[in-house]
């Protein structure tokens, strides 16, 4: 993981303006950050990757995203399978600057994508699905009544998910509830320490954010369940692609 590191310490380093580069999480075994760039042809237009490096990586593949304001949901996937084409000829060296490189350069992808900036815009209202991992939780009791509560509040929908030992929240809403919720979710009391004493989380982290066509889910609900049922829960709720994605790496981490 050490070499892998570097790779994302430069690639942090390169793409070091506002909103380039986020780092999701940091794993021993698995590192998952989205970049945002451009082609070169057109500054304006914003086109974020997200990159999930597995320790086999760069043996294996990355596994890619594609995510855009300004893109149908079909566009955004014709540039992730142009990209996981590209990652097989570079398979065995690290990668993830020479495919950055190829979206922004490549003629006939900035034709494509410049041909696509005249459609509009999608509304700041379009529903968000944000996946978090809480690490643990002390006072499970009076932490899930708080998080009920605060999607309650700032209706938003969803699961708060108990997978034998990993914890996920999964928020859909529009783009200012789901960042409020993190925000109280990082600054507000929510746990107890080993002392017995309130405490701020300190260990959230976001899996995935991106939009959806709309709420899979019509409540806020716990759920309590096996991992090898998770697949086929979330599937029903047209959510496959996050976990084989973003969750499903995380949990068959060695």
């Amino acid at each position: 993981m050490e070499e892998i590191l570097e790779e994302v310490g430069a690639i942090q380093a390169i793409y070091c303006g506002e909103n380039e580069f986020f780092l999701s999480s940091k794993g021993d075994s698995s590192v998952t950050f989205s970049v945002t760039t451009s082609p070169s042809n057109d500054t304006s237009l914003k086109i974020t990757v997200t990159f999930v490096l597995l320790d086999s990586y760069p043996g294996k593949s990355p596994s890619i995203s594609v995510q855009s304001q300004y893109l149908s949901r079909q566009e955004c996937d014709n540039i992730k399978t142009f990209l996981a084409r590209e990652a097989e000829t570079y398979c065995g060296s690290p990668m993830i600057m020479s495919l950055l490189t190829a979206l922004q350069e490549k003629e006939d992808v900035s034709r494509q994508v410049v041909s696509m900036t005249t459609s509009k815009p999608k509304d700041e209202e379009e529903i968000i699905t944000c996946v978090l991992q809480l690490d643990h939780m002390r006072n499970k009791s009076q932490y899930t009544k708080t998080i009920k509560r605060w999607c309650e509040e700032l209706e938003i929908t969803g699961r708060l998910l108990f997978c034998q030992r990993w914890i996920f929240i999964i928020l859909q809403s529009h783009e200012i509830n789901i960042k409020t919720y993190i925000q109280r979710n990082k600054h507000q009391c929510v746990d107890v320490d080993s002392s017995g004493h309130p405490c701020k989380e300190r260990l959230l982290s976001t899996l995935y954010h991106g939009y959806q066509e709309k709420l899979a889910f019509s409540s806020f609900e716990v759920v309590s369940l096996d991992l090898h049922d998770l697949k086929n829960y979330l599937t029903q709720y047209n959510l496959s692609r996050v976990y084989l994605n973003y969750i499903f790496p995380l949990i068959n981490k060695k």
